[in-house]
């Protein structure tokens, strides 16, 4: 009869302690991995709940702005009807608005802010609207006129210079070779200022298309233009804008950030010039008395200053522009948030039609 052998105590220790070892660093990393995920999902809802408390604040503010600019459209109502100018300024509550942040008790905060389309140039005014005739012709009223160029290729100049080059970048820019385009994609014909077809460059594209022979519908299509691309088109949004989208009138004076304030293009034709840097301030230091600027000061003899008194008597202003300003586009820009997590919502709001606001672009991220 064989013998069984027994394993010692020893040998089993040599086993028994590795598998031990083993299993409980598989059973830590499980239990580590559990966790982590566990956090991590915890995480990713807390903050999906958060996200979307934030944006149901943030669309919420835009309906508070409507409200808001719909009770100053009737309070400028009753300012026209007492005789007084109902342009739109600084002092108007829909302006002040933006000093109030309103919190919720959950945690959440709204700031909302309003600007009216006139504190930037409206790129649609620079060329008159028209439809061509059948025989594809349009009048010569309807033809942007010699101060447009020059002043496109001043503001173009402008902004250019304000552009930061990347290192070893020198930027090749035609000033105006691009007013030029601009023009040409504004106009109702399909001759160029050149005497090309208009179409030439566009139909060269891939996807092949056609100018707009017409308002610019949004700033991002400004990189779709002849020579410009996305980097200039960014450049110019603090600038620029297109609503309205037949606006015939220039930059809101009252209104208009120093920057956008130093486009203003002033002077007798053919010596036209853009503002100096004492105009602008002079305009801003004007509103920071309560007072604003006028085409009229019987209007409102308290608070109106001429154009002379800041530096804008001789000649005319272009695009031309009516002071105090009436305007009836705004951009609303509501920003919520709910613990550190943000959503902002622009919209623009025409409030032409009395009885109910027209949505004319809404962003939200």
């Amino acid at each position: 009869m064989v013998p069984i052998m027994k394993p010692t105590s020893k040998r089993l220790q040599g086993v028994v302690l590795p598998l031990v070892l083993i299993i409980g660093l598989l059973l830590s990393a499980g239990i580590f991995t559990f966790v982590r995920r566990s956090i991590v999902d915890g995480i990713l809802v807390a903050n999906r709940d958060n996200g979307a408390a934030a944006m149901a604040l943030a669309r919420g503010g835009v309906q508070i702005g409507t409200a808001v600019l719909y009770q100053q459209r009737y309070s400028s109502q009753i300012q026209a009807m007492e005789g007084r100018d109902p342009g739109a300024t600084l002092d108007d509550f829909w302006a002040q608005i933006r000093h109030s942040n309103l919190t919720t008790e959950w945690g959440g905060s709204l700031v909302i802010e309003i600007e009216d389309a006139g504190a930037r140039l409206n790129l649609n005014s620079l060329v008159p609207h028209a439809v061509p005739n059948e025989e594809g012709e349009v009048s010569a009223e309807s033809q942007a006129s010699e101060d447009t160029e020059e002043f496109l290729v001043e503001l173009l100049r402008k902004i250019i210079s304000e552009i930061p080059p990347n290192s070893g970048e020198e930027l090749v820019y035609d000033e105006r070779e691009l007013a030029r385009n601009l023009i040409d994609y504004l106009d109702a014909d399909d001759v160029a200022i050149n005497g090309r077809n208009e179409n030439d460059y566009y139909l060269s594209q891939n996807p092949p298309h056609s100018q707009a022979n017409g308002p610019i519908l949004s700033m991002e299509e400004v990189a779709m233009i002849e020579g410009f691309d996305a980097r200039l088109a960014e450049a110019m949004k603090p600038y620029i804008t297109v609503y309205p989208l037949f606006g015939e009138e220039g930059i809101n004076l009252n209104t208009a950030p120093s920057h956008v304030l130093s486009l203003i293009y002033h002077g007798s034709s053919g010596d036209m010039r853009l503002a100096s840097e004492a105009m602008v301030g002079d305009i801003m230091q004007a509103r920071e008395t309560d007072r604003f600027v006028c085409s009229q000061t019987e209007s409102d003899p308290d608070k109106c200053i001429s154009l002379t008194e800041v530096g804008l008597g001789e000649g005319g202003i272009f695009p031309p522009v009516t002071l105090p300003q009436v305007s009836l586009v705004f951009k609303i820009t509501s920003r919520g948030e709910v613990n550190q997590v943000a959503k902002t919502v622009e919209a623009v709001i025409d409030l032409t039609n009395r009885e109910s606001p027209q949505l004319l672009s809404w962003k939200s991220n």
